[in-house]
């Protein structure tokens, strides 16, 4: 490592990088709960691989909740949430924010892959303002999925996250179905937040949102990463970084 760091390559890595630079854009087909996602393990400017493999068993089980209703994917990076809903939950109608045009356009890609493509709507927009706007349309939907990106990389960027967690959820429980009421599926993959206070931090700031909201809700579940991302609480504590909290918001 020491000798690539002063410039040496041998020949068979540098193949391979070369092999590697010539297929960067080449994407790889997965299933997953039978719906297929184009992803680019290789594009260094894509998240992980392409695919967030951690959020397998929530997208599973938010499907199971959605039959016949109206769901709002925030953060949709490639639209497994909604494209879950509606293939495998029966969704009646899914809508896709994300504030990437790369990823939108993936997202269409694997609406179209999945014959979706009249069934679910992918938008770019900054997620605050499309909230703001629907709200001031008098729009709502009955099941509402709330995943941003890391928004504490450390403890010092907490009361920062906290603020942006608190704004979000706040908004979005408002756009939940106010005649029925809904489900919230709000996530974070900080570590940070989802440590302090042994979990609950992340949770009293939804509940905190949900009042200044004006809504009443009540915890259903919480769960973490899917099995496939191993835990090492003594070695590697910030392995524990993945809370997706679903609630119930009442009319």
């Amino acid at each position: 490592n020491r000798l690539k760091q002063d410039g040496w390559v041998e020949a068979d890595d540098q193949r391979r990088e070369e092999q590697v630079a010539e297929n960067v854009d080449e994407s790889i087909i997965v299933r997953e709960s039978g719906v297929s996602y184009m992803t680019f393990p290789l594009h260094g400017q894509g998240q992980k691989t392409g695919f967030y493999c951690d959020q397998r068993d929530n997208r599973k089980h938010l499907a199971s909740l959605c039959s016949g209703k109206r769901v709002l994917d925030l953060c949709c990076y490639h639209g497994g949430f909604s494209l879950t809903a509606k293939l495998l939950g029966g969704a009646s109608h899914c809508t896709g924010v994300d504030s990437s045009q790369g990823a939108i356009d993936i997202c269409n890609k694997n609406s179209k892959l999945n014959g979706l493509e009249d069934d679910i709507f992918f938008e770019k927009g900054d997620i605050s303002k499309f909230m703001q706007e629907k709200a001031a349309q008098k729009q709502c939907w009955d099941v509402i999925v709330l995943d941003p990106p890391k928004l504490a990389p450390s403890v010092s960027g907490l009361d920062r996250a906290s603020r942006k967690y608190h704004s979000f959820n706040r908004d979005a429980i408002a756009l939940i179905n106010q005649d029925e009421g809904g489900l919230l599926l709000t996530c974070t993959c900080s570590a940070a937040m989802t440590q302090k206070n042994g979990g609950q931090y992340f949770l009293e700031v939804v509940q905190k949102a949900a009042t200044s909201a004006g809504r009443s809700i009540t915890l259903l579940q919480t769960s973490g990463a899917a099995p496939c991302h191993t835990q090492s609480p003594a070695s590697y504590p910030a392995g524990a970084y993945l809370t997706a909290a679903l609630f119930y918001v009442a009319p």
